[in-house]
């Protein structure tokens, strides 16, 4: 049963909701998963996490911030349910304003005191995509993660950021840049801190600046995150991108394996 009081009875955002995505560039939301879904998609990531052997992000073992597994919606039928939920992508598509695809899941975990902070950066850059406004993430929490479990921080505001504040494509990683570096202003800006419990949702804007912390609890931070494009995306070669490398550039992606969301009835 929804339980959140920042939706409607449809399941559709509050003005006030989209109010706040808009001016800051994400939103919190509230028990938009019951227990008992959350229980089932918890025992999937754990499952898949046991077979898959995530791989790192960071330089090596030693650097790791987070462990991964990708692509899990492909990989797992109760993650795919998660990456379609009705409720998750009904409150994608209208926080973006338009018709959105799937384009691809992981399966995060964060141990505690062994995972370094999660660097500073915004989703644009590292998406190897062209055509985009209104590209989004929806990070679910399958443990409950209080400060110190290493929880998302963002900056609010900072999607709209100019252009020229903005590291738009990583054709290598060997491109990447600061964010000190590219926008001067980030070090005297706000920061907000998103704890949240299980079976939450925070949707960010791919170019609103975030991180995380170390993990101090005792217990691993546990999530699943899903992009959702424009419908409209086209490939362009960058990082991580062998999931559109059989694409030519500038081709559409589309297709069975970034499946059109459900639109919002």
């Amino acid at each position: 049963m929804l339980t959140t009081a920042d939706l409607t009875e449809t399941g559709r955002p509050t003005e006030e909701i989209l109010r706040r995505f808009q001016e800051q560039g994400f939103v919190h939301l509230r028990s938009v998963l019951s227990a008992d879904e959350v229980a089932g998609f918890r025992a999937a990531a754990e499952e898949l996490l046991a077979g898959e052997g995530p791989e790192i992000w960071g330089a090596s073992e030693e650097e790791t911030q987070v462990h991964y597994v990708e692509a899990a919606w492909r990989k797992h039928p109760a993650l795919r349910e998660l990456a379609l939920h009705p409720v998750v992508t009904r409150v994608a598509e209208r926080l973006a304003g338009g018709t959105l695809r799937l384009y691809g899941t992981d399966v995060l975990k964060k141990d505690p005191h062994i995972h370094l902070p999660t660097v500073v950066h915004d989703d644009e850059p590292g998406l190897p995509l062209a055509g985009l406004t209104r590209t989004l993430t929806a990070w679910v929490p399958l443990v409950d993660v209080p400060a110190d479990r290493g929880c998302l921080i963002y900056v609010p505001g900072s999607h709209r950021r100019s252009l020229e504040h903005r590291q738009v494509h990583l054709a290598g990683f060997q491109d990447y840049r600061p964010m000190e570096e590219v926008w001067p202003e980030f070090p005297f800006r706000p920061r907000v801190a998103v704890p949240m419990r299980a079976g939450d949702v925070v949707f960010h804007d791919f170019r609103t600046v975030h991180m995380a912390g170390v993990n101090t609890d005792g217990e691993r931070r546990l999530a699943f995150a899903s992009v959702y494009m424009d419908s409209d995306a086209t490939y362009r070669p960058g990082v991580q991108d062998h999931p559109v490398a059989h694409l030519t550039p500038g081709a559409p992606v589309d297709g069975d394996r970034f499946p059109l969301i459900a639109a919002a009835p």
